[in-house]
């Protein structure tokens, strides 16, 4: 059965690469570049994982982690966040705790899709 993938980011080149990568290693995905329509996305479709960027406009990673673990469909659902950005132990912690999968940047797609099968194996 087809695995459902989200990628939330706002470099709408990153989510194309991305998601062009990812789909053709059997994984249907849909990408977001608008962390707002988050709640619209994942209430037509249910997503086995979803991939956000940590620093967003509007909207950041962390939010997206609250809004998505607050569904009782999403709550023990694999996120893996994306960022360049050096997270205090604090903010480590959180996603910790929320059972969020941490990738840094620079984007590599052979290594994010390793990731990926860990996380949602066929």
């Amino acid at each position: 059965m087809t695995k459902n993938i989200l990628l939330i980011d706002d470099e709408e080149m990153l989510t194309e690469l991305a998601s062009m990568v990812i789909s053709l290693n059997d994984y249907q995905v849909d990408t977001c570049n608008v962390p707002q329509d988050l709640e619209n996305l994942v209430s037509k479709k249910q997503y086995d994982l979803v991939v956000t960027d940590l620093m967003m406009p509007g909207r950041d990673g962390f939010e997206i982690v609250k809004s998505l673990r607050a569904m009782d469909n999403y709550k023990d659902m694999p996120i893996i966040v994306m960022t360049a950005k050096t997270m205090s132990d604090e903010e480590r912690k959180y996603l910790l705790t929320q059972n969020v999968h941490v990738y840094l940047k620079p984007f590599d797609p052979s290594t994010l899709l390793e990731r990926i099968e860990e996380l949602i194996p066929e």
